[in-house]
């Protein structure tokens, strides 16, 4: 196919690289590439051009001008784009058609914001993959194709198949979720999370990647979770309801779960029992995904009991003002609490 037979498929390469496109498109588009060889090539060129100047991987980060000139540079000092397969006529991209469309590309990788998109694992099957980014909201309930629900965390991202395999449901988690796992004993459910492997057949509860960095911990509500270090299937440990297991580089360990607000950001109900007042600020920051802050050592040092259930934060910090004669200031997305003068 040559370059400039059919612009349809570069604005499907340049929507699909910037994780624009729907399923369908992506259907379209995969269907194209593997109609011959030279579609094959003419994909991976493009990704190859696109990797060499590094926008993927500093999407929220990306000069624009200078990505379009290193693009341009790498297309000018080769004669060819596209590679010469032997036995076939050799094929030029001309240099300005591919830059008006890896322009596309640019412009849309450095200007997207994308809750989902879809995308192909780069293998002979091509086989679809859902990703979901919860932003800075919590993403409330998402149905596998198990019927397994999953509540995911603000800042989390999770990743599965349009359809799991015969013998396994494998998904991968990138922060923090609930799961809800569907009962299903000749298939069990894996989680890929950090250096960890979560096993179960069917059961509650939850995992959290963002503790520090490299640790999991997964908390149990009910059933039996199986914990272990990924690539070594000897260190493992079977996790009961109410308790804790935490996977870090050194050490893998369980313990009974003494934190009332372990999963407060998916129930939203929040319970303090005489916590300092710094530890209460730090759990409504967990929870509501805000950035609460108080500069005031004596306020921080204060003990604080009371329950919140399915409330607001700014009805919580009413409260929370109330009780110590703070106020609030709001100030470049921060939430300031200041004593009132006596």
């Amino acid at each position: 196919m040559e370059a400039n037979l059919n612009n349809e498929y570069w604005d499907l390469i340049a929507k699909y690289l910037a994780n624009e496109c729907d399923k369908d498109e992506i259907d379209n588009l995969f269907n194209w590439i593997n109609e011959s060889e030279e579609n094959k090539i003419l994909f991976n060129q493009v990704k190859q051009d696109l990797k060499i100047i590094n926008i993927d991987k500093s999407m929220n980060k990306i000069n624009v001008d200078s990505a379009w000139e290193k693009l341009k540079d790498r297309i000018e000092e080769d004669e060819q784009a596209l590679p010469i397969i032997e036995e076939r006529k050799s094929r030029r991209l001309h240099a300005p058609f591919v830059l008006k469309y890896a322009a596309a590309i640019i412009l849309l990788v450095s200007v997207g914001f994308f809750t989902t998109k879809y995308y192909m694992s780069l293998q002979d099957d091509y086989r679809n993959i859902t990703e979901i980014t919860a932003k800075n909201e919590i993403i409330e309930q998402i149905t596998l194709p198990d019927g397994s629900i999953v509540s995911l965390n603000a800042d989390s991202k999770l990743e599965y198949p349009e359809e799991f395999t015969d013998n396994e449901r494998k998904v991968k988690l990138t922060g923090e979720g609930f799961f809800d796992v569907t009962k299903n004993p000749e298939k069990p459910f894996i989680i890929e999370a950090e250096n960890a492997e979560v096993r179960v057949l069917g059961t509650s509860f939850n995992v959290n990647t963002r503790l520090s960095k490299d640790n999991v911990e997964v908390f149990v509500k009910t059933g039996l979770v199986e914990l272990k270090r990924k690539n070594n299937g000897d260190e493992k440990l079977l996790i009961k309801p109410g308790n804790v297991g935490v996977l870090t580089k050194s050490k893998l360990e369980k313990s009974v779960n003494t934190n009332n607000n372990i999963i407060a950001w998916k129930t939203r109900e929040i319970i303090f029992r005489e916590d300092k007042m710094s530890d209460v600020i730090h759990i409504l920051n967990t929870v509501y995904n805000t950035s609460i802050i108080c500069e005031n050592q004596e306020v921080l040092n204060l003990k604080y009991t009371s329950t919140f259930a399915n409330q607001d934060i700014n009805s919580v910090l009413n409260v929370i003002c109330v009780t110590f004669d703070l106020k609030v200031e709001y100030k470049n997305d921060k939430i300031y609490l200041i004593k009132l003068d006596s």
